[in-house]
């Protein structure tokens, strides 16, 4: 995702200063992400595209996070699930459709979703009609003059509920980083079992594997960073 925060995608993740507001510590959705990217390469713009949808499921108190995600990239499909345990430091991503698993160290530490006080509200939006409607808040953030060109800028849009649950994000970038990327999260919900969380039998037990490792739709997004420093 462009600049990946945390495992809830483009969206910012409190780790220093203070926050806006926070998402509740359970809770689970779907996510659907697309993306588009115009890289130059030797002078010529290269469209760089990534598209998929996801399960998410977050546990704050046990900080555990887990991901089954349908992705496509550059015409490479994937059926992915990405289990991330911060307390013990390790993610394991399961290939669907192999039916492999290959554990990593995981070094960062966990954070929430949360809106940090750097974003600035935007204004309140009211989706649907009558009974049927929710209201929410946008909050942006900005970067600009960050390349060559003086003109460039990067921002990022932040749709959430007054429960501060994540609804919409939308990155753009201008100038030295053409891109736009848009997500969107439904259907959710905080009852879902703990064992969305457990390990596969397949996956190895020792701290680190040999296997190769298969990208998650997560770690796709983060390829983008290679062309967006901010």
């Amino acid at each position: 995702m462009l600049v990946y925060l945390a495992l809830l995608s483009v969206l910012p993740a409190g780790l220093s200063g203070g926050n806006i507001c926070c998402a509740p510590d359970r809770w689970a959705a779907n996510r659907h992400s697309a993306g588009l990217a115009l890289v130059k390469v030797e002078g010529v713009n290269v469209p760089f595209v990534d598209v998929g949808r996801s399960e998410e499921y977050v546990d704050a108190a046990s900080q555990r996070l887990a991901i089954i995600s349908n992705f496509s990239l550059e015409g490479t499909q994937r059926e992915v699930k990405t289990i991330a345990d911060y307390k013990k430091g390790r993610k394991y991503t399961i290939d669907l459709k192999k039916n492999t698993c290959a554990v990593k160290r995981l070094n960062l530490p966990y954070a929430k979703f949360c809106i940090q006080d750097s974003y600035k509200k935007a204004f309140d939006i009211k989706l649907g009609f009558g009974d049927n409607s929710l209201s929410g808040e946008v909050y942006t953030e900005d970067y600009s003059g960050i390349g060559p060109d003086p003109n460039s800028k990067i921002g990022t849009a932040v749709l959430v509920t007054k429960e501060c649950i994540p609804v919409q994000t939308d990155i753009y970038g201008l100038n030295d980083y053409n891109l736009l990327q848009s997500t969107g999260f439904g259907t959710y919900t905080t009852d879902f079992d703990d064992s969305i969380f457990d390990i596969p039998s397949i996956c190895p037990s020792c701290t680190e594997s040999t296997a190769t490792d298969v990208p998650s739709f997560d770690e796709i997004r983060q390829q983008w960073a290679k062309y967006v420093k901010v």
